[in-house]
């Protein structure tokens, strides 16, 4: 910082200003020793009278005037340069734990290249920068505590900005959530001085775990039985911090399966398959029909086509929709839908069974697209040049819906729509001859 006294000798007078330079606001004694009276302009639009006067500015360069009368009646005028040095700083008021927060500000008068440098809570530093042409300066800094944060230069400080913290919270259920398995929550808050942590854990709409904890957070959750639970947690903040929260939800679900599962989990999934209108297998052994009927819903449910029955699978299960098709009319028709590799039986403009098809993927080949009619019908095996057609039912050329030993999940055929074989009998009993046939 500079202090200054000028001293200015005006005839038989002699004229004083002490600080003439300092951090805004500045206050000034001005004096003009001899003479019998003085009229001072102090530059920032504001005047006074008064052989001894004191006057505050704000930041920015002045230019004081005094004008002094001596006793022998002469008058004289004389200039005071005088500089306040000013600082500011803008924080954002809230930032993220760990994050970077951009800080602000401009010093008066402006200064380039002048060093700023940011404190924050404890006096820490925690960045720097210079000041551009017209003494704007930005800082980036981590924040890591709340209170108040100020810039320093070598001209003075700022006044305090204050900031708050929203903590970082971390909550997750551990665990595959299959029955009768380990699954637990698990929370905590960064900094741990953040505050307490509320837990609420409800299940049916009844809440089972209503509690505030102080530290990290391990809560089992009971698998013995099919279930939903909803849980929030909640920081509740210590001074300088804001709340945040965190909404999950934890299924617990049936086991892993897969084909050469025997359990009554398998059957359980056959029936929720078959709720939602999927071609699924009655029994509890997980064999090639339920494969098919797993690949549909994995199909339809934008899921990883694997046929495997695991948490990702069962949570897709508790939530998913049945589909709706895409045409209206006429209310009983058939859609094959190539790029999900499905076919919709649409009854009533609804979706009334949902079957896994393959459709051309060899080279060369294809399945037409458009509205088309079954317009021919074989019962039981029918030769072909390609092969054997198994209740095939011809909606254009020698484009058949058959039945077939292989329909795996992704386009195989020679351009005809493969269903498995357990459902082709299904098929053809229940859609006859006219029947309208979409494929897109």
């Amino acid at each position: 910082m500079r202090w200054g006294l000028v001293v200015t000798a005006l005839l038989s007078v002699t004229v004083q200003a002490s600080p003439t330079s300092g951090p805004a606001p500045l206050r000034v004694t001005f004096s003009a020793n001899g003479a019998v009276s003085a009229h001072w302009d102090f530059g920032d639009g504001t005047a006074a009278d008064g052989v001894a006067v004191e006057h505050d500015y704000a930041a920015g360069r002045w230019n004081a005037m005094v004008t002094a009368q001596a006793p022998d009646g002469t008058t004289s005028t004389q200039s005071v340069p005088i500089t306040a040095y000013g600082l500011s700083l803008r924080g954002p008021g809230a930032a993220r734990y760990g994050r970077r927060a951009m800080f602000g500000g401009a010093v008066t008068p402006a200064e380039r290249g002048l060093k700023v440098r940011l404190s924050g809570p404890g006096g820490g530093r925690l960045g720097s920068a210079k000041t551009n042409a017209q003494g704007a300066y930005a800082i980036k800094a981590r924040v890591r505590a709340p209170g108040t944060y100020t810039v320093t230069t070598d001209r003075g400080s700022s006044a305090p900005a204050s900031l708050r913290v929203v903590p970082r919270l971390t909550a997750r259920v551990v665990g595959s959530g299959a029955r009768g398995s380990g699954y637990f929550l698990t929370a905590r808050v960064v900094p741990a001085a953040a505050g307490a942590l509320s837990v609420r854990i409800s299940r049916g709409g009844e809440p089972l775990v209503e509690r505030t904890f102080h530290g990290p957070v391990r809560i089992k959750l009971d698998t013995r039985r099919l279930t939903n639970y909803v849980i929030r947690v909640a920081v509740v903040p210590s001074e300088g911090y804001l709340t945040t929260a965190r909404a999950l939800r934890a299924n617990v679900v049936l086991p892993r399966l897969a084909v050469g599962s025997h359990t009554t989990a398998v059957a359980q999934l056959g029936g929720q398959l078959r709720r939602l209108h999927y071609a699924a297998p009655f029994g509890a052994s997980f064999d090639g029909r339920m494969l098919d009927a797993v690949y549909a819903f994995e199909k339809v449910q934008g899921l990883p086509r694997t046929g495997v029955v695991d948490a990702r699978f069962w949570r897709s299960l508790a939530n998913a929709p049945t589909p709706s098709p895409r045409y209206a009319q006429p209310a009983a028709h058939l859609e094959v839908n190539k790029g999900l590799q499905v076919l919709y039986v649409v009854r009533g403009s609804r979706v009334a069974l949902i079957v896994p098809v393959s459709t051309a993927g060899l080279p060369g080949k294809f399945t037409p697209v458009g509205r088309f009619s079954i317009y021919r019908k074989v019962v039981g095996f029918d030769p072909s040049p390609l092969g054997t057609l198994y209740d095939p039912m011809y909606f254009t050329g020698g484009y058949a819906i058959h039945g077939n030993p292989s329909v795996p999940p992704y386009p195989a055929s020679h351009g005809c729509v493969r269903v498995p074989m357990w459902v082709a009998a299904h098929l053809y009993a229940t859609n006859p001859y006219g029947e309208t046939v979409y494929v897109y």
